[in-house]
């Protein structure tokens, strides 16, 4: 099953820039077309690495912390703890074959490239970028 953690949290963010104020975890939700629990925990995660800030009662709500300009995509994708591009096999090898007993090694360091070319590229993009793309 792929995982929609980043895109949702992406999709939040950027509904958050979008409306220039506050916003709801219902709101969010419906915006988001997924379960307003999801949300919540996408908020939390967000607001442990500092990008929004959340109220409580009667006008309660999220908000950015940040200016769009100044929130990478990068920031996002560490903020919900992505699992990586490429999985990883974690079966035993199997001991008299050379590509089993070799394979594990060789994935990882291509999943470690792959993680530092995805987290390079997410740096360069900010959240202002996907405003201006809606627009």
């Amino acid at each position: 099953m792929i995982n929609q953690q980043f895109t949702f949290a992406v999709h939040i963010v950027t509904a958050l820039a979008f409306s220039n104020g506050q916003m709801s975890s219902q709101q969010l939700a419906a915006s988001v077309n997924t379960n307003a629990v999801v949300v919540r925990r996408l908020l939390a995660a967000l607001r442990r690495a500092s990008l929004v800030e959340t109220f409580t009662g009667k006008h309660g709500g999220v908000r950015l912390r940040k200016a769009p300009a100044r929130i990478s995509l990068l920031e996002i994708y560490d903020a919900v703890e992505c699992p990586r591009p490429i999985a990883i096999n974690q079966r035993k090898a199997v001991k008299h074959c050379p590509v089993s007993c070799g394979m594990h090694q060789i994935m990882a360091r291509v999943a470690d490239e792959a993680e530092v070319a995805v987290k390079k590229r997410l740096r360069r993009i900010t959240l202002d970028r996907l405003l201006k793309e809606l627009e």
